[in-house]
């Protein structure tokens, strides 16, 4: 439900305001990530962005693209849409549409409360501070081990688990004991909007976490719906250089390399 939400506050938002629609000018499917970038009147190309699962490459359906070379052709509310499809490119796809349309409202009208400090300083995140990471995220993951060694992460990537003489690894949320899931702060990267867990995440910690930190360029929609269902802080990424973060796609790069390109935000529940 948070993205049907999310998708008929964005079109409220386009009518409400009157703001023109933009137009879908270019889509790359990378390695890495997939960008959708839309054209605006008045203003420069807006790129969104969502991670392109290796599941979703690796699923032989995808071998036959019926859509490819005609996305351009489709109006951006088509392409918004396919964000509620299955897992697939469809759906990374309509999430980085969603993430672009997102960016292109927050230029017109940015009501939100953006943090202005470094995000571990107001979390106030000490030596005693319990940490769940759902997903690994590994600058940050690495930043916080030098505070607090109270850490566990939940992700069954194989590299991940390589990880597991120095924290505390788990492959799903069903091997958390009491303990475990009862902690002050929930780290969850945007991917999670992708396989369809989000909802079930902050449903678990809502109630056991202080904070729910909802992290990463996927996760670069208006995040009024997130707040509601109970996130408090939602961090994204706005993409400066549209032509050169395309370009980084297209030949199979990920956030280490875009990240220059871009600027992150946190945006807090008020």
């Amino acid at each position: 439900m948070i993205l049907e939400k999310t998708l008929e506050l964005l079109s409220q938002i386009y009518r409400y305001h009157k703001i023109l629609p933009p137009k879908v000018s270019r889509v790359v499917v990378g390695l890495g990530y997939t960008g959708v970038e839309l054209a605006a009147y008045a203003y420069e190309p807006f790129l969104g962005v969502a991670q392109t699962l290796p599941s979703v490459i690796h699923n032989t359906d995808c071998s036959k693209i019926n859509f490819a070379g005609k996305l351009t052709e489709l109006s951006f509310t088509k392409l918004i849409t396919w964000s509620l499809e299955p897992l697939g490119l469809k759906k990374t796809i309509g999430i980085a549409a969603l993430n672009a349309a997102s960016q292109h409202i927050l230029a017109v009208k940015n009501p939100y409360v953006e943090l202005k400090k470094e995000l571990i300083d107001y979390l106030n995140i000490n030596e005693k501070t319990r940490i769940n990471f759902i997903g690994f995220i590994g600058p940050m993951v690495k930043k916080i081990n030098k505070i607090t060694k109270n850490i566990t992460i939940v992700d069954d990537n194989p590299i991940t688990k390589t990880l597991s003489n120095e924290f505390n690894i788990k492959s799903n949320i069903d091997q958390l004991n009491e303990q475990e899931l009862n902690i002050d702060i929930l780290f969850c990267t945007g991917t999670s909007v992708l396989n369809g867990t989000l909802e079930d995440i902050i449903s678990i910690f809502k109630k056991n976490a202080n904070y729910i930190v909802i992290v990463g360029p996927t996760i670069s929609f208006i995040p009024d719906i997130l707040f509601d269902y109970g996130v408090d802080i939602v961090g994204g990424m706005k993409i400066l250089n549209s032509e050169a973060t395309l370009k980084i796609l297209q030949e199979g790069g990920g956030t280490r390399t875009f990240k220059k390109y871009g600027r992150k935000y946190h945006f807090i529940k008020s």
